[in-house]
């Protein structure tokens, strides 16, 4: 077997080189740069003399009740949400699967909701929510469920409640498409030969089609979990982070270091453990994917 030189073997490397390169710049830039400013006392007042201040910033942010607690608050809306959305989504698409010739026209509906700005999302959200001109609270007076109406972005519990439901509502559609387009992947024979072996439907579901989703349902709890701990439109808009600092999350604290109280540096810090988390989640999944595969190759 002839071995190719080695610029042949490099030429296409060559040309993915300047792609690269701007890449690299547009992330790690603003990486770089935000690492360099969590270390440092940014002083906007004192024009932009900034004192390095080494890891101080980080110690103060996890000795401050405030941060600790928007870290509660992005876990709590997180995995409040994505329960629900994957259980709605998965419900969704099983049923989609099964419609054949208005599929297209459900699947344009569905997206309607992820095609929505968030911040359009949340503003809509909030007067549905709003404690006397609400929907929510009429359709729930009009059927006797409530006899006075209720404050739900006033209060902690029923405003966490309420942008979990907006969330849900707006990244069920994300999810539904994905595993609709997992479930269209499994090959018709595994079902076939399942009913011939007696399965009735729920075993079907059980054996068949959550083994053959794994992969698919491991990408979508990632993504997911990703953009809804980085969420900060929607609460933002319908809570402002209260009442009571209930739905103040890290991205909405991160927002009031740096651009309310112009602490940058702070802010800078917070940004950057929200951001070795989020890779620590997405390391430990693909790991788990990775090595999943790895297993059924060699089987």
């Amino acid at each position: 077997m002839t071995t190719k030189p080695l610029h042949q073997r490099l030429t296409p490397y060559y040309f993915l080189a300047p792609a690269l390169t701007v890449l690299a710049l547009i992330i790690l830039f603003p990486i770089v740069s935000n690492l360099t400013m969590s270390v440092h006392k940014v002083q906007l007042l004192k024009g932009g003399d900034d004192e390095f201040v080494g890891l101080g910033n980080y110690a103060r942010l996890l000795a401050s009740s405030t941060f600790r607690s928007s870290i509660s608050a992005s876990l709590r809306f997180t995995f409040l949400s994505l329960p629900l959305a994957l259980v709605l989504g998965m419900s969704m698409a099983l049923v989609f699967n099964e419609i054949r010739r208005a599929r297209p026209v459900f699947t344009a509906f569905l997206l309607v909701p992820w095609a929505i700005a968030p911040v359009v999302t949340g503003y809509m959200w909030r007067w549905l929510f709003h404690d006397s001109f609400g929907l929510v609270n009429h359709f729930l007076m009009t059927v006797g469920i409530i006899d006075t109406n209720v404050p739900w972005l006033a209060q902690p519990d029923t405003a966490m409640a309420a942008t979990v439901v907006a969330n849900v509502w707006r990244f069920m559609p994300y999810i539904t498409i994905m595993l609709l387009a997992g479930l269209q992947g499994i090959p018709a024979e595994l079902y076939e030969a399942a009913h011939v072996d007696g399965a009735n439907i729920v075993e079907r579901f059980v054996h068949v089609t959550l083994p053959q989703l794994r992969h698919v349902m491991a990408v979508v709890f990632l993504f997911a979990t990703i953009w809804m701990v980085n969420d900060f439109a929607l609460i933002f808009i319908m809570t402002e982070g209260g009442p009571a600092k209930a739905t103040l999350v890290v991205p909405i604290t991160v927002y009031r270091f740096g651009f309310e109280h112009l602490r940058l540096g702070r802010g800078a810090a917070a940004a950057m453990i929200l951001l070795v988390f989020l890779l620590s989640v997405s390391a430990i999944f693909i790991r788990v994917i990775f090595a999943d595969r790895r297993g059924q190759a060699s089987e």
